[in-house]
C-alpha cells in the first residue's frame, strides 16, 4: 500500500512533493571562487560581511568566521537558496530523505536548476507502433 503525501508547492527552494524532502542550496565558496560580480562585501564594527545582491542566498556572512570554517575538513557548506540560482552559482539539491524513495522522482523539473542544465522529453499517446 503506497502512502500519500499531500503535494506542497515551496518555491524554487525546495520540494515537498513526495516523502524526499529535496532543497536547493548554494555554495558561498564557489561565489569567492568565480569572482562573481554579484558578491558584495561592507564593514561593520571591524568585521567583513558578504552577501548575494541578488539574494540568491539571503543571508550576509562574517568572512572571518566564513575563512575559519573553509580550513576544516568540511568546509562552509551550502546555504538553502531564497530564490532560483543564477547560472554562475555553485549550486546542488540536497535530498533529505532519500532513504524513503522508492520510485522516480515525481518533479524532475526541480532537480534541473538554472537554464545551463538541460534534458529532453519524449511523450507518446498510445502503444508504441511496431
Amino acid at each position: 500500500m503506497a502512502i500519500q503525501v499531500p503535494m506542497r508547492e515551496t518555491g524554487a527552494s525546495s520540494c515537498r512533493r513526495c516523502s524526499v524532502f529535496c532543497d536547493k542550496v548554494v555554495y558561498p565558496a564557489g561565489c569567492i571562487a568565480s569572482g562573481c560580480s554579484r558578491l558584495y562585501s561592507y564593514e561593520e564594527n571591524g568585521r567583513t560581511y558578504i552577501g548575494c545582491l541578488e539574494k540568491v542566498f539571503p543571508v550576509e556572512i562574517d568572512l572571518d568566521l566564513f575563512r575559519r570554517a573553509e580550513r576544516t575538513k568540511s568546509g562552509f557548506g551550502g546555504i538553502k537558496v531564497a530564490r532560483e540560482p543564477l547560472s554562475v552559482c555553485r549550486c546542488e539539491v540536497q535530498r533529505t530523505f532519500e532513504h524513503r524513495c522508492d520510485r522516480p522522482c515525481v518533479n524532475p523539473d526541480f532537480l534541473l536548476s538554472a537554464p545551463r542544465r538541460t534534458y529532453k522529453v519524449t511523450a507518446r499517446r498510445g502503444p508504441a507502433s511496431e
